[in-house]
């Protein structure tokens, strides 16, 4: 079959490589087509590396998740809770050795003192020392006449090594250290302008007791005889820098000059006290109510009466601590003085420094 220059239409042989008319090329192989450039692929990391960067990636936000909440946490105000209550109490009894002393010891007779003369007809005050010699702290009482023109008995009880080992200064400790058991009044939280306060009722446990004092026969008798024989106590707290504290009389003041009556003076201080004492019912004249003596005998107390045996004297009352100190105008003006435990219910009547009864509240 024959073919034709495509530019001068001359005849070649098949085969040819040129036409020989105008000697352009022809049966010239094609022009290998240009292969096609496949479009770049993005270089992509091996999947193993892919999960390890979203792994940290989860971790780091994880990480500051946590470190939110725990930042948050630190910044939020400590709750009201048994607890915190606890925790703060223990820390004011752990710091505070006169507070641990006033729950701890007895101050209520010269226990420094060698020797303690007793009159014959003060039976309370030998009964609680005949306890003492059961307890090992004092020898065995020797009665003694007083001499002089009106010659009275007495008994005189010598202190013993082990009671002078167990004295801390003048007073009589029976442990070196208490605990909080159980607290409530944490569920009664107040706000007195930006402060927040409360009242805590805390029941107390003895650590580290008095060697003489675990093995006494008395030990009840002897808890008796603290000035919180129950080892109850109500103390005043406060959320400080975001934590609870006891608070002590000043912080007290200041709390209600701030929160319950708004700025006032400094010398308004202790009527501040009062008015922030009177939100929790706490405070004020305690003894109101009737009593029952250790023999029977009822007494009792309005806000300025003493009522004996339907007999009633007025009277003028002064608290400082659980302390009460009554004068009465048909006792010549002689002062008794009666210590409460912190929970109001049992008291001693002291007369002329000298323990003379036990009193138990009245409950109507």
């Amino acid at each position: 079959m024959a073919h034709f220059c495509t530019k001068c239409g001359t005849a070649y042989v098949p085969g040819a490589r040129f036409c020989d008319e105008c000697g352009k090329a022809v049966n010239a192989a094609p022009s290998p087509a240009p292969a096609p450039v496949p479009a770049p692929v993005a270089s992509a990391k091996p999947a193993g590396v892919q999960r390890r960067h979203l792994i940290l990636a989860g971790g780091a936000l994880a990480v500051l998740i946590v470190a939110g909440g725990a930042l948050a946490w630190l910044l939020a105000p400590e709750a009201a809770s048994a607890g915190s209550f606890s925790r703060a109490i223990d820390a004011h009894l752990a710091a505070d050795e006169a507070a641990r002393d006033k729950l701890l010891c007895l101050a209520n007779l010269p226990y420094q003192k060698e020797e303690i003369r007793v009159a014959s007809y003060d039976s309370s005050t030998r009964q609680w020392l005949d306890i003492l010699v059961r307890s090992g702290l004092y020898s065995a009482p020797v009665e003694q006449g007083s001499g002089g023109w009106v010659a009275q008995s007495q008994f005189v009880y010598a202190l013993a090594a082990p009671g002078k080992a167990a004295l801390r200064g003048d007073k009589l400790c029976v442990a070196k250290g208490v605990k909080v058991a159980k607290v409530s009044g944490y569920d009664q939280v107040r706000d007195l302008g930006e402060q927040q306060v409360a009242m805590a009722k805390a029941t107390l446990a003895l650590t580290d007791e008095a060697a003489w004092f675990a093995k006494s026969p008395d030990r009840a008798l002897i808890l008796q005889r603290l000035p919180d024989g129950d080892l109850e106590v109500r103390l005043p707290l406060a959320l400080v820098d975001k934590q609870w504290q006891v608070i002590d009389q000043a912080q007290m003041s200041q709390a209600a000059m701030t929160g319950v009556m708004g700025k006032a003076p400094a010398a308004q201080g202790a009527g501040m006290l009062d008015k922030l004492k009177s939100v929790f019912s706490f405070g004020g004249h305690p003894l109101v109510g009737k009593w029952k003596g250790s023999t029977g005998e009822i007494l009792e107390f309005t806000k300025d009466s003493i009522i004996e045996n339907g007999n009633a004297s007025t009277a003028t009352f002064a608290t400082e601590g659980n302390v009460v100190t009554i004068v009465s105008e048909e006792g010549g003006g002689m002062a008794m003085q009666i210590s409460l435990s912190n929970s109001n219910n049992v008291a001693t009547l002291t007369v002329g420094g000298m323990p003379v009864a036990v009193l138990q509240r009245v409950r109507d």
